[in-house]
């Protein structure tokens, strides 16, 4: 008898070709693959969950990259969400088959799963992993969660984005350098003023960012201020 494996399929919200917004690549041709589902509720998120769409095959999956990109401009997939690490099974058949036709794989991830991390790093390029700051996203701390994080997906590249808002406290800007500091000094740390959105208007200061990229820079060796640039352009 013949045994018929199912394959996993996924919640997938959207598939779209844009620019790379956030983080040390911005301002790339990049391929989204945006999950659906969130384990956080930050107060700043401009990704809110629309209603759970259907399922999606790993084929439906890929065939929608391929129409996204169909002027072959990218050479990166960004996985994001939502978070993306909430569907390890259907990205260890995905991301596989996007490296075999050249992509770079973007994990896009908010640092607090590092189990799930462990079950894909192998299969991924480039980490922008977040670090929540409790005072950033009105929620708790996930100081342990971040740490082992990082430990664990370290020997891949890295970079971290952290959100500002004008409510961020100096004392959560100050333990996470220590944070990175303690596992590498030279993992970039992008310091990214939150974007207004909706009912939140809570967009930080200019001389306090510039304040803390000083401090942080006494720690870390690469510390940059970059907005979120698909939100200056007004693009997806």
């Amino acid at each position: 008898m013949k045994i018929i494996f199912k394959q996993p399929s996924a919640k997938v919200t959207e598939v779209f070709l844009s620019i790379q917004g956030e983080g040390v690549y911005a301002g790339e041709d990049h391929v989204f693959v945006r999950f659906h589902g969130c384990n956080l509720r930050c107060a700043f998120c401009d990704t809110p969950q629309p209603e759970a769409p259907e399922e999606s095959s790993i084929r439906a999956v890929v065939d929608k990259i391929f129409d996204a990109d169909k002027g072959k401009k990218a050479k990166s997939v960004t996985i994001t969400g939502g978070e993306p690490l909430l569907h390890t099974q259907f990205l260890k058949v995905l991301l596989p088959a996007l490296r075999e036709r050249g992509y770079k794989i973007h994990l896009d991830t908010n640092g607090t799963l590092p189990d799930k991390a462990k079950e894909v790093i192998g299969l991924v390029d480039i980490i922008a992993m977040d670090i929540k700051l409790p005072s950033s996203t009105r929620n708790r701390h996930f100081w342990e969660e971040h740490l082992e994080f990082l430990r664990a997906v370290r020997a891949k590249e890295v970079f971290i984005k952290m959100v500002i808002t004008d409510e961020t406290h100096d004392a959560d800007i100050e333990k996470a350098i220590e944070l990175i500091e303690s596992v590498d000094k030279n993992i970039p740390l992008i310091l990214q003023p939150a974007s207004a959105f909706g009912d939140f208007k809570g967009v930080p200061d200019n001389a306090k960012l510039l304040d803390w990229q000083k401090r942080a820079r006494e720690k870390l060796k690469d510390v940059r201020i970059i907005p979120q640039l698909h939100k200056i352009k007004g693009i997806r």
